[in-house]
């Protein structure tokens, strides 16, 4: 493995006729450059007809420039450097601090994974030594001026799992219109759900650099990516592009529970979902990028318990949808693999994810449904009560993926227990589970996870 000393940011371009934009990285002292190639072509627009005006592409090339920087972490990450030298344009000090907050803190579980000292990592250093002054002033005007935006579409990020449903259901019963939107790839989970929801999706394609996955063969480092956070910055272009002001998530409260602490850092698998993510976000986004797009999460004062309350009575998603992580994978081509969806399946089985999402269900669905759901009984698999245990808080931390608090995994089990499910894990750690109602008022938690 050769060591690099430099990330280098080198520069981005934009087609406005084909509306492809490449983003371009390397390291110091190695030949090839990385391209990575999104696609905004998604829909006829109204911004076609004066993007090559000269103020409107300072402001395009902001947006883009700011993708640049987000996107950057698929390649940094195959060698972390101390220093990321940024050539494409200019970052203040109060942009760096936003940018060298982010990813430290994201970082962090893959900092543990591979026993990485990242004290000494994650240094921004600009080219530029200063910014052009006219550029700024444009920008600037701009982002002042652009309070004054009154047409207020709705973008809902699209993934065919139980919140992005309960999303569109709330939004559905306040009338609000809205389209959904993609990254990436369409598979059948989110064009079959979309398709009961009668929504027509958006798909902004991409394209990771082919030589990514040369390096991960001769054994530079490979860990998944904030992909929500990639697609916050893309989310911005296509506002821009396409006039939509507020970009909706579906990222819950559990969301910016940390999993565990490592020296004196909090690592939150999620922390791309956190409410402090999403407001540093808000922020860095109004000071520096366009105050009139909001991106905010419509579930984030709901708990999971009472997310797959809302979604237990969605019915007609429950043979469509899924939450298991494994269908996202990428593969050598660049592309989520299928995971399950290859085995011509909606859920491996075998993973947290699908423990997490049938083991919040049965608190508020029958055992015949949740089986229908699944396909089988995650209750009576041996294999998964080491899973199940680290759900519910009997283990020394809880699984790095996208789960709940332990309070609302041990509601839902006792509510299975209540039930009484057909269950082997259950009986094995159910004297567990009870033993800790000794000391919980069981309608009492129920109630504060409902509110």
């Amino acid at each position: 493995m050769k060591k690099f000393e430099k990330f280098i940011f080198e520069t981005y371009s934009f087609d406005e006729k084909s509306l492809k934009a490449s983003f371009y990285y390397s390291f110091d002292n190695w030949s090839e450059i990385f391209e990575e190639i999104i696609d905004f072509n998604i829909k006829k627009h109204p911004l076609a007809s004066y993007l090559s005006m000269r103020g409107n592409n300072i402001i395009l090339n902001n947006f883009l420039f700011n993708l640049h920087i987000a996107l950057w972490i698929s390649y940094y990450k195959l060698f972390p450097t101390q220093i990321l030298e940024v050539k494409s344009w200019y970052l203040n000090d109060e942009q760096i601090e936003f940018w060298e907050k982010f990813y430290r803190n994201w970082l962090g579980e893959f900092f543990i994974k591979n026993n990485i000292n990242f004290s000494w990592l994650i240094n921004f250093k600009n080219v530029w030594k200063v910014p052009n002054l006219e550029e700024i002033s444009i920008l600037n005007n701009y982002i002042e001026k652009s309070t004054n935006f009154t047409e207020w579409k709705n973008l809902l990020l699209w993934w065919g799992g139980k919140d992005s449903i309960t999303s569109l259901s709330i939004l559905n019963k306040q009338n609000k219109d809205l389209d959904l939107f993609v990254f990436w790839k369409i598979d059948k989970i989110k064009e079959n759900t979309a398709r009961i929801a009668n929504k027509k999706i958006l798909l902004v394609k991409r394209q990771l650099s082919s030589n990514l996955f040369k390096l991960n063969e001769k054994g530079y480092y490979n860990w998944h990516v904030p992909i929500t956070w990639i697609i916050a910055f893309v989310s911005f272009i296509v506002s821009y592009l396409y006039w939509y002001s507020n970009i909706i998530l579906s990222n819950e409260k559990s969301a910016s529970e940390e999993n565990t602490i490592w020296k004196w850092l909090k690592i939150n698998h999620q922390y791309s979902k956190s409410l402090e993510f999403e407001q540093d976000l808000n922020n860095y986004l109004h000071n520096y990028i366009s105050k009139w797009i909001n991106y905010f999460s419509l579930l984030r004062w709901m708990y999971e318990y009472k997310i797959a309350e809302i979604f237990s009575k969605e019915k007609k998603f429950f043979k469509s949808f899924s939450s298991c992580n494994r269908n996202f994978k990428i593969n050598k081509s660049g592309y989520p693999q299928g995971g399950a969806l290859q085995k011509n399946k909606l859920w491996c089985c075998e993973c947290e994810k699908c423990c997490f999402v049938f083991l919040i269900l049965s608190a508020h669905l029958k055992q015949e449904e949740l089986i229908e759901i699944f396909g089988e009984n995650l209750f009576d698999k041996k294999s998964l009560e080491k899973i199940f245990r680290e759900l519910i808080g009997l283990e020394k931390y809880k699984p790095f993926e996208c789960v709940w608090t332990y309070e609302e995994s041990l509601l839902s089990a006792k509510k299975a227990i209540n039930k009484n499910f057909s269950w082997i894990v259950l009986e094995n750690i159910k004297f567990e589970i009870l033993k800790k109602f000794n000391t919980l008022n069981e309608e009492k938690l129920e109630e504060k996870l409902l509110n």
